[in-house]
Formats: structure tokens, sequence, C-alpha cells
């Protein structure tokens, strides 16, 4: 479970038995392994108090459980890149973009010159499309995302019941860009993106961080998650629209079968390099 068990401030007492229940389902299941990644915020300090929960009173109930993302690939929430959004606040955009690096300030303001344009992905054709470009961008730089037949219908569901939004940057009637977002808790979580690489640079990028940070301003939300990680130049990049580190505490996980957890760790390098290959098969099985 990349995230959990959610539960009121306060109530921190029924983790135990949610956590004891997830690891019963995972028996009933027979997997070798069950993984958890708590929604604590790590150190003393809560900076979002109405999305995490205080660490020491979690740090605590799970102080005896082994620690550590041994399984990553289902994406775990260790942290996030918190882009404040000052709500209920007047002012709240300039206020935002006050916290964005004067490089990205600049090329913000240079996007919304180039003629961009922002549609929404509704239809499953429009979907299908966005997320061409995004099989097309992993392509193109060596890495590998889910193939739209293992993917596509659940993205498709999760926009029709308004989880999910895709943002879509046009330019001149043609699509340059999309970026996959979550909507969920109250908050809005960047998942992946991909832009056309042309040898005019329209700040595709830039145009669309902004304007999903406007979205969620109008939502009234707390914070935008632009996401931790990527390459050198993406997390340059996230950097630039400002941003708190907000490091959660440790994942917990339980062996359920020793053997074939020895067996997972011994061809976890051959798995690591034939994700393409896994992801295919993946795709199969849940079809």
């Amino acid at each position: 479970a990349p995230y959990g068990p959610i539960v009121k401030s306060g109530s921190e007492n029924i983790l135990k038995d949610l956590t004891e229940e997830f690891k019963n389902h995972s028996k009933r299941k027979k997997v070798f392994l069950s993984q958890l990644s708590l929604p604590a915020e790590q150190g003393e300090t809560n900076h979002y108090p109405t999305h995490f929960l205080p660490f020491e009173s979690v740090d605590k109930l799970f102080s005896t459980e082994k620690k550590g993302m041994i399984f990553k690939y289902v994406t775990g929430v260790t942290a996030f890149r918190a882009i404040d959004l000052f709500p209920k606040e007047d002012n709240s955009y300039e206020k935002v973009r006050a916290n964005y690096k004067t490089s990205t300030r600049r090329d913000v303001n240079k996007s919304g010159r180039m003629g961009n344009e922002l549609k929404f992905a509704q239809t499953e054709d429009e979907i299908k499309k966005a997320y061409e470009l995004i099989e097309l961008n992993a392509e193109s730089q060596g890495y590998s995302v889910r193939t739209w037949d293992a993917f596509g219908n659940t993205l498709i569901q999760m926009v029709n019941k308004d989880q999910c939004i895709i943002p879509c940057c046009f330019n001149e009637g043609e699509l340059k860009g999309a970026l996959i977002i979550f909507d969920v808790g109250n908050k809005l979580h960047y998942i992946m993106g991909a832009t056309l690489r042309e040898q005019k640079d329209k700040m595709v990028g830039h145009y669309l961080q902004d304007q999903v940070i406007q979205l969620g301003i109008k939502k009234g939300y707390d914070f935008y998650d632009i996401s931790m990680g990527g390459s050198e130049g993406v997390v340059k990049f996230k950097e630039g629209f400002g941003g708190n580190v907000v490091a959660l505490t440790e994942t917990r996980y339980w062996v359920e079968k020793p053997l074939q957890f020895f067996a997972f760790r011994k061809l976890l390098p051959w798995v690591q390099k034939n994700k393409a290959l896994i992801g295919k098969l993946l795709g199969k099985t849940n079809n």
C-alpha cells in the first residue's frame, strides 16, 4: 500500500488495528511481502497537520517493525515537495510566485507569451493522445512507463471519477505537453508528464506546472505536491518552483513468506534490467 492508513488526528490508536487488518489481508492473498508507507511527517515540526499525523505518536506505534522501502516498483510515498498555496490569503498567487526562482519566474512569464493554450483531456481519445506523448517521451529519454493497454482503463476511470486531471498544452492546435495530476485528499499531486521537444522551446513544462499551481489556489488547497525524484535536470526544474521537502516516517514492511522473499531479493537485479518486459507481463496478467 503506497500510503496509509489515513485517520483523523487524535485517532492514531486505531492505526495498529487497521495495519493488522492490512497484514491479515496480505496473508489471505498469499503474498510474500507486505509494505506500508505511513502518513506521518518526519521530525518534530508538522507543517501540514490537516494532512499528516504527528511523527512521534505514529513512530512509537511502529517502533518494533522492520523499516525500509523494500519493494520500490509500486510507488511508496516517502516524501512530498510541497508548494505552499497560501489558501484564504489575499494575493495567494503572487505569494506563490515570490517563492519561484528568478529564472523560473522569467520562464513562466515567457511561456505566457508563446501562444500556449490550456485544455483538459476528458474523452477516451483525448486521454489516450496525452498518454501517447508520455510514452513517446519515456522511449526517447530511455525510461519505461506502463503501456496504454496496461494503464489506460485505470486512467480513464480516475478522470471520470474526478480523481485525476490531465492538463494539456496546445500551441497552434497541436498537443505540446501533458501532465497527469491526482486530485485526492484536498491536494494535487504531480504523477508524470511529458513535453514535445522542439527546436524552439515554448516553455511548455513551465506553463503547465504554473497552470496547475493556479488551479490548486482556486480549489483552496493547502499545497501542491510537485513530487520528488527524477533526473538531475528534472529535480532542478522542480526546485525552481520552490516548495518544502516534507519527509515522511520510514516505510514499514513484513515478510510473510521468507523463501519467496529470498528469491525476490536474488532475482531483483534481473527485474531491474527488464522493467519493460515485466510491465508487459503485468499488463497481460491484469487484463
